[in-house]
């Protein structure tokens, strides 16, 4: 008894060669999400192809060292870059007396070390 009725079941009477096209296309499907998938998260997780802001500052450090641009181009250019350093190393941003690159006071004593830090 359980025999015909499994045998008269919808499943059972469905014709397997057209099954089998309906099988491929899911399986294609997924394979074509998975695919897509893959590539959203190695676009993301490029990295950028152009020099990074450590290099360019070196640049144009080298730059004002060579005299091609002035002391105040460059302290433009450190503080954008500085700027996109510290974002980068998710550190503090520095105060504006440090970013313009002034010395602290000079009536303070030097440390220990007679070293005055910069």
């Amino acid at each position: 008894m359980i025999v015909s009725t499994l045998l008269r079941s919808p499943v059972w009477a469905a014709d397997f060669r057209n099954f089998l096209p309906l099988l491929y296309l899911a399986g294609t499907l997924i394979v074509g999400a998975l695919v897509i998938v893959m590539i959203n998260r190695w676009r993301k997780s490029e990295k950028q192809l152009g020099p990074n802001a450590s290099d360019e500052l070196a640049q144009y450090r080298a730059l004002y060292e060579q005299g091609a641009i002035s002391r105040e181009e460059y302290q433009k250019l450190r503080s954008l870059l500085g700027g996109e350093i510290r974002k980068n190393l998710d550190l503090a941003p520095r105060s504006t007396a440090q970013e313009q690159g002034t010395p602290p006071p000079a009536d303070e004593p030097p440390p220990s070390t007679g070293i005055r830090p910069t």
